[in-house]
């Protein structure tokens, strides 16, 4: 038996981490540390053939073996000894020792990384590895700062306290040759123990610390938009095709509705309340190339003064008190890509016009309590009960947001101008109501058509639609007569007009708020419910109209 392998060596390799197995000119096993073998629990035999997965390696060649062991063979023409230990987890990621080009190279991008800047300290403070870079910063030979004390180097450097105390150091402002840099330092721990430290650099300068904030800000608020945007959309969007109608008149308006859809000019609707405009503001979005995007409503004359601006524009975090915690995106950056309809437009304060018609012509806003604008890309199609034109000749309403909101105006007619729709109306939202509360079906006598018709109808399509949701529940039987209709439909019948439009829309308007309120017992919120507006609507109409 040739083993080529001295006593001596057999008792040195018996002290080692690692087993050595010894072979004869045939292959098989002529010699191992037995110690190593015993305590590893792999059963090889003198004089027996290697297993089979071993028997092919050439010298200078390994593998893994087995439940995690590393072997290596070696010799000069053939092998001669296999090298086994346990594997490491820097076999795993570099291949043994490191000595492959490509492994090195990843090493050396690692320690010598200039983003990185790594440096390493025994529990002492003394550095134990400073990255060329960093040494280069200091004005250091190669290798020069190994044994200095890191503190002689940057006193401000907080690392020889970190491994003093094993306590990490998130993130730490560290001068390194008159430049800032974000750093981060933890503790290197063997067996428990603190053995020293290692700090690297996160940010070459709190500028990059700064840009990065922005983007997750960025993100955020895109998240937040996305939320938000889902939420609204889940409701069902309305087309051209839903409006029902007969009316020339009325077939007229969509018809040009239709033509302008996918303008990218302002539409403005004009109409008394309850003629359905928001209906023909999401119909001209459904038609346009847009309609895939956002449908984002808002009643300027629904939201507080106060509050009408941070609704409008969005604010950040903290830009007064009650903020809510990471901010809100405003209608504006929520319209982007889609429509923003803004109903009550005439309603807008005087600084809110000026600053409406600041984003319309530079396409951004800036939130309140925010540094920077943000760009938005919309559609604007905006509505008014008002007569616009008067309320600029009083000063009341700029001119040049007139002007800009009145490029493709578009009038819808009352519904007591068009009294062929009311029974067609009528008979549907009666069977939306009963269909979608599950009631029993009902009708309506010729007697009660002929009440609906004769009526002025101040609110619209609104109060129609109102009216026919309370038929349905009061009404026990299957068929509603013109009895079951509430008195004040016989006193608002139609009459001559008597007075300018103006005054004729007040009146009605009056009549209808004064029903509501009657039909409610004074009930304000039930009243606004009646009507399909807001309650502090609600509040602003009986104040202007003198209702009590």
């Amino acid at each position: 038996m040739d083993t080529r392998i001295s006593p001596p060596a057999l008792r040195t390799a018996n002290y080692c981490r690692c087993g050595l197995i010894f072979l004869d000119g045939t292959g098989r096993v002529s010699g191992l540390t037995p110690g190593f073998f015993a305590s590893a629990g792999l059963n090889l035999e003198l004089e027996a053939p290697l297993p089979e997965e071993l028997r092919n390696l050439e010298p200078g060649q390994w593998r893994f073996w087995g439940e995690g062991w590393f072997v290596q063979a070696e010799g000069r023409e053939e092998v001669e000894v296999l090298l086994i230990r346990p594997v490491r987890s820097a076999d795993r990621i570099l291949g043994p020792y490191g000595d492959c080009p490509v492994n090195e190279e990843m090493v050396r991008l690692v320690l010598d990384n200039p983003y990185e800047g790594l440096t390493a300290v025994d529990p002492e403070g003394r550095v134990t590895f400073l990255s060329p870079t960093n040494e280069a910063w200091f004005g250091l030979e190669r290798g020069g700062a190994t044994g200095l004390l890191l503190s002689d180097l940057s006193p401000a450097s907080r690392l020889p306290e970190v491994a003093r105390t094993g306590v990490p150091d998130r993130a730490q402002l560290m001068d390194l040759a008159g430049q800032t840099k974000v750093t981060v330092n933890l503790p290197v721990r063997h067996d428990k123990e603190v053995i020293g430290a290692v700090g690297r650099i996160l940010f070459q300068s709190p500028e990059q610390v700064q840009e990065l904030a922005d983007r997750v800000r960025t993100m955020e608020r895109q998240v937040e938009r996305y939320e938000t945007l889902l939420a609204e959309m889940r409701g069902r969007r309305w087309s051209f095709g839903d409006i029902l109608t007969t009316d020339p008149q009325m077939l007229r308006v969509i018809d040009q509705a239709r033509r302008v859809a996918d303008s990218a000019a302002t539409v403005l609707l004009l109409g008394e309340s309850g003629t359905g405009k928001e209906l023909f503001a999401q119909a001209l979005h459904e038609a346009s190339r847009r309609k895939k995007g956002p449908f984002v409503a808002v009643n300027c004359a629904a939201i507080p003064r106060d509050l009408l601006e941070s609704e409008l524009f969005g604010y950040e975090e903290g830009a007064f008190s009650g903020a809510r915690r990471k901010g809100k995106p405003g209608k504006f950056e929520l319209a982007t890509g889609g429509t923003l309809f803004l109903d009550e437009v005439g309603e807008l304060p005087q600084d809110s016009q000026a600053k409406l018609l600041r984003v319309l012509e530079e396409r951004s806003v800036e939130r309140l309590g925010g540094t920077s604008p943000l760009s938005v890309d919309f559609r604007l199609v905006v509505a008014t009960n008002r007569d616009l034109a008067a309320r600029v000749a009083k000063g009341e309403f700029r001119s040049d947001l007139y002007y800009r909101v009145h490029e493709i105006p578009l009038e819808l007619p009352p519904l007591r101008a068009r009294p062929g729709d009311i029974p067609l109306l009528a008979r549907h939202f009666l069977a939306e109501v009963c269909q979608r509360e599950s009631l029993p079906s009902r009708r309506l006598s010729r007697e009660a058509l002929d009440a609906l018709a004769r009526y002025a109808w101040p609110g619209n399509v609104r109060e129609l639609r109102s009216l026919m949701r309370q038929m349905a529940w009061q009404v026990q039987g299957t068929t509603i007569d013109s009895h079951h209709l509430p008195p004040t439909l016989d006193r608002g019948r139609t009459k001559a007009v008597s007075g300018t439009l103006e005054e004729e829309l007040a009146r009605a308007e009056r009549s209808a708020v004064e029903s509501a309120l009657e039909a409610a017992g004074g009930n304000r919120a039930q009243a606004a419910r009646r009507l399909g507006i807001h309650r502090t609507a609600l509040y602003k109409k009986m104040a202007r109209l003198g209702v009590r």
